[in-house]
């Protein structure tokens, strides 16, 4: 007998229970999302300002959200030959370009402003 009776429907619940597929797609939507909250600044005047300046911030967070999720479902992809792992690379290609791109305009301001400085 188990020590609690819970105990036994924990398992039988958990071997009823399907096994989860990663697809990549919480990668992708991440990653597209990180890349177009590049042009929440050129949003209509008429926008508030938060809407248009808030999501800046989020940039980074977000496409290493999206790098960290598709290297995880690409992980859990692997051994499975019939799986589309489409998805799952564009989340982690558009989060590395949100990256690259909000580390070279970060460089690109510390460079302006040495040389409007000095």
């Amino acid at each position: 007998m188990c020590p609690h009776p819970s105990a036994a429907r924990l398992r039988r619940v958990r071997a009823a229970r399907l096994p989860t597929r990663r697809t990549g797609t919480c990668s992708l939507l991440l990653g597209a999302t990180s890349v177009a909250m590049f042009g929440c600044p050129w949003l209509p005047p008429a926008t508030p300002n938060w809407l248009q300046y808030f999501p800046i911030y989020l940039i980074v967070p977000v496409a290493i959200c999206a790098v960290v999720s598709g290297v995880g479902a690409l992980r859990d992809m692997r051994g499975q030959e019939a799986a589309d792992r489409r998805r799952a690379r564009a989340g982690v290609a558009l989060g590395s370009a949100a990256i690259t791109g909000a580390l070279a305009f970060v460089v690109w301001i510390f460079w302006a402003l040495d040389s409007a400085h000095g």
